[in-house]
């Protein structure tokens, strides 16, 4: 799986010069300039001729805990090897000084004193600012698997796994109880509806639904207990005592689900005793069952 970019902290009157830039000509290419000394090592290994571009997400000096923008990384370069090709540096500032004049020119030092290198040279296209942010915790580190945490100063990047777009362009967000639950209060008006007043609606409407954000609560669970229990299983369902009813496609073994006898949120314990493995329906019937 290809990896994406997260680099921590930018200032925002950078970014939205170029995302108007980016409005006015959508395959306008801008360049961002990190202050690091460090090469940036995801994008110097990058073959951005065969490979598809890079995910970016990118969060503000004025709000490091959340991706407040997102591009599209379309080439790199290594500012100390651009210092010796004159053409193709005087490029890049006559596209700088048109399209992003806070940079106004490829800079090689951040500092006025020329002491702090900054070598890392990033070409974007498709630069938008999200309506709905999300959180930084939201981006898995590629090094660890584990939430990217905030942090309190600006610097420093993540390679990170890429999150869906679709995800990220939802501009809606509903607590899941709340969906949920609003979703069986207009099934039951439907419901009582006639077959003609609902065939009528259904002509009307988007055949797409919308992408939402939900915000949900979650528990992380034991895994020692889920792989105990189902060990203890053996395959045949702890409630209805029948085979569980397919095998899965991942690994080959029979398919059931790990169910809290007093639900964690009951305050249950995440213990083997508490467990019971079940098969779909008498999983389902425990929780939506009468």
């Amino acid at each position: 799986m290809e990896s994406a970019l997260f680099i921590n902290g930018i200032f925002e009157e950078v970014l939205d010069e170029v995302v108007k830039a980016h409005e006015l000509d959508a395959d306008q290419v801008c360049v961002l300039q990190p202050y690091s000394g460090s090469v940036i090592r995801l994008l110097q290994g990058h073959d951005f001729n065969q490979s598809p571009p890079i995910p970016f997400y990118i969060s503000t000096t004025s709000d490091l805990t959340h991706i407040s923008y997102i591009a599209d990384i379309v080439g790199w370069d290594d500012k100390r090897e651009l210092s010796n090709d004159t053409g193709r540096l005087q490029q890049f500032n006559k596209q700088i000084s048109k399209n992003q004049p806070i940079q106004a020119e490829v800079y090689f030092y951040s500092d006025d004193e020329k002491t702090k290198e900054c070598v890392n040279l990033i070409q974007v296209k498709n630069l938008r600012k999200l309506s709905l942010p999300f959180k930084v915790g939201n981006l898995i580190k590629v090094s660890d698997n584990t939430p990217h945490k905030p942090r309190t100063q600006a610097g420093g990047w993540s390679p990170v796994h890429p999150i869906p777009p679709k995800l990220i362009e939802a501009t809606t967000t509903f607590l899941e109880d709340t969906l949920q639950s609003d979703i069986q209060k207009q099934v039951a008006r439907s419901l009582n509806d006639t077959s003609e007043v609902r065939r009528k609606r259904l002509r009307e409407a988007n055949k797409k639904p919308d992408v939402i954000q939900v915000i949900s609560t979650g528990y992380k669970r034991n895994s020692d207990v889920i792989a105990e229990v189902l060990k203890r299983a053996k395959g045949i369902c702890e409630r209805c005592l029948s085979p569980a009813p397919f095998i899965r496609r991942k690994d080959d073994s029979p398919y059931l689900e790990v169910h809290h006898i007093i639900t964690l949120a009951d305050n249950g314990d995440d213990t083997v005793e508490n467990a019971q493995a079940l098969c779909p329906n008498c999983h389902r019937e425990l929780h939506f069952g009468k």
